[in-house]
């Protein structure tokens, strides 16, 4: 068996595919609990609990406790493998490879079967730490386990840290910023579709976001997960949110619509994130602004081309509304905006927006052919209009 061992969660959200998050687990620092983990991840264990002969796996499992910042938990086997539902019991069973039969025929208060002992009892430093769940006592590790979030220093020296997110942190974040009712149980079904071992040659699938490195995107989906350039300095700030932004043109260029316009959206994010104030950093306050701009206007396209267009009207007031904005991108913006109401059958809204990209962009020819058609478009109806009104009162 391989030193480093790697294994993966599908993560959905109701019947809505999220993605894969990867773990490398601690085999050294923490021998029972990965073993442990891996075993559930793989499925390859049985138990007889209550008469019944249960596979003991992760899989199917669902998120039953969300705290934002903080961190996620799951991994109540017992309670938490069927019907999602919130209950008394949730969060309270749980069992591990190192269960034995005549433990689990033993009635007990909570079903928390094979209790191992704690290691590598570590610091909670940074997020994306995995780690096993007690029941408040020591030595009392079973199933359930929580991924990190943030940082915990009053967790230090409490609890079993066995691993680490290596991929899929956005996935992870996704799940962390899930609606939850006041005691952080989800309000809709995060669940583990499908788990067990991974390695290089395995992919490593996503669904709301993009992980194509196409034109050296190597960033981190959420900026504050980002740890390949100094926070602090502005111009390699904008050289990620730079690079990200082409990364999505070059998909776009491939047609590949969907995962250019999550580009865009990250791009977006690294702009909003890093932007200096302009009286910190005038040069490059206004190269932020100037590529936010270029950004709307290509999420506007993108979401046009993807045939939402009440987004595609939302960017372009955006970029409309950005400090700054020349006489070309607001033609681009009341362009698109004139697109999207024509594809909504507002006449009137797009020829008003056609009109005003006319205006700060006279010499385009392709916009007198869109102003045209609108208005014989509205000149027809007026007429049908008129004729049904005839025929109402002959």
């Amino acid at each position: 068996m391989s030193e480093i061992e790697q294994v993966f969660f599908d993560i959905s959200i109701e019947e809505q595919k999220i993605g894969r998050i990867v773990f490398e687990l601690f085999k050294s620092e923490a021998p029972l609990a990965t073993d442990n983990f891996l075993h559930l991840c793989k499925g390859d264990f049985t138990k007889t609990i209550n008469g019944q002969v249960k596979q003991l796996t992760y899989k199917n499992n669902f998120f039953h406790r969300i705290v934002k910042t903080f961190m996620i938990q799951a991994g109540d086997i017992i309670y938490g493998s069927e019907k999602f539902e919130k209950s008394d019991e949730i969060g309270k069973g749980g069992c591990s490879i190192y269960a034995t039969d005549d433990e689990i025929a033993k009635p007990v208060d909570l079903p928390c079967y094979g209790k191992f002992k704690d290691e590598n009892l570590g610091e909670f430093t940074d997020p994306f730490y995995l780690a096993m769940v007690t029941t408040g006592e020591s030595d009392s590790n079973t199933s359930q386990f929580f991924i990190m979030t943030g940082t915990a220093p009053h967790l230090n020296n409490k609890h079993t840290i066995f691993g680490k997110v290596i991929h899929g942190k956005s996935v992870v974040r996704t799940v962390e910023h899930a609606n939850v009712d006041s005691d952080g149980f989800p309000e809709k079904c995060v669940r583990i579709t499908d788990c067990g071992e991974w390695n290089s040659t395995m992919p490593i699938p996503l669904y709301n976001a993009s992980n194509n490195q196409i034109g050296g995107d190597i960033y981190e989906e959420y900026p504050d997960d980002d740890k390949t350039f100094d926070p602090e300095d502005f111009n390699k700030a904008y050289e990620a949110a730079f690079t990200i932004k082409e990364s999505g043109s070059q998909l776009f260029r491939l047609k590949d619509f969907q995962n250019s316009f999550f580009k865009y959206k990250k791009s977006l994010n690294y702009i909003n994130m890093f932007i200096p104030e302009k009286d910190v950093d005038e040069e490059n306050n206004s190269k932020f602004l100037e590529l936010k701009i270029k950004v709307y206007l290509n999420l506007s396209l993108l979401s046009f081309n993807l045939k939402n267009v009440d987004d595609c009207i939302t960017y372009s007031k955006y970029a409309l509304e950005s400090p700054g904005i020349v006489n070309k991108d607001k033609a681009k913006a009341y362009y698109r905006m004139g697109n999207a109401y024509l594809n909504k059958k507002a006449y009137d809204d797009a020829l008003i927006n056609y009109n005003l990209c006319k205006e700060n962009n006279p010499d385009d020819k392709v916009i007198d052919a869109k102003i045209e058609n609108v208005e014989n478009i509205i000149e027809q109806n007026k007429e049908r209009t008129k004729k049904n009104i005839a025929k109402f009162f002959s």
